[in-house]
């Protein structure tokens, strides 16, 4: 099973040239990279992650980072400001699908868990004028301390 998502992970690594992938990968500097769990303070409120990846300059007009693929799961970004970038991603979604029969497995995505490390993050940037991607990584994610969302319950009076 390793062996067949490390294939998967280096497939989708090399899906542009490797001229292409030598010429551009230090396109990007990280300055910054942490994650941050999160808990609803209501029931059914839901659980995630925050990952931010802030960079030391502003990407080249020619990328734009795209999504990730952190621990067990994959996540879009929003721009935050030039540099910084956050994923939200809902802990709660699952789409793996475990059943006796082989069979209604099918349509599971690989998982890249078992190639990254914990602290590991799998960037993905579209090459805007070429319509294809890059993928870098991202070492060292540092995890703050959880925030704990207070309840909205109303006071007893």
């Amino acid at each position: 099973m390793k062996i067949l998502t490390a294939l998967i992970v280096f497939a989708i690594a090399s899906c542009s040239s490797s001229k292409e992938v030598k010429e551009n990968i230090d396109f990007y500097e990280i300055d910054n990279a942490y994650y941050q769990k999160w808990v609803a303070g209501v029931q059914g409120g839901g659980s995630g992650i925050n990952l931010h990846i802030i960079f030391k300059k502003p990407l080249n007009h020619d990328f734009e980072l795209e999504k990730v693929s952190f621990q067990s799961y994959e996540s879009v970004f929003e721009k935050i400001s030039e540099i910084e970038y956050v994923a939200k991603i809902n802990a709660q979604q699952n789409d793996l699908i475990l059943d006796e029969n082989p069979a209604k497995e099918y349509g599971n995505k690989a998982s890249t868990q078992d190639v990254l490390k914990p602290d590991e993050a799998l960037l993905y940037f579209r090459i805007k004028s070429k319509g294809k991607y890059l993928v870098g990584l991202a070492k060292n994610v540092k995890e703050k301390p959880m925030i704990a969302y207070p309840s909205m319950e109303r006071p007893k009076n």
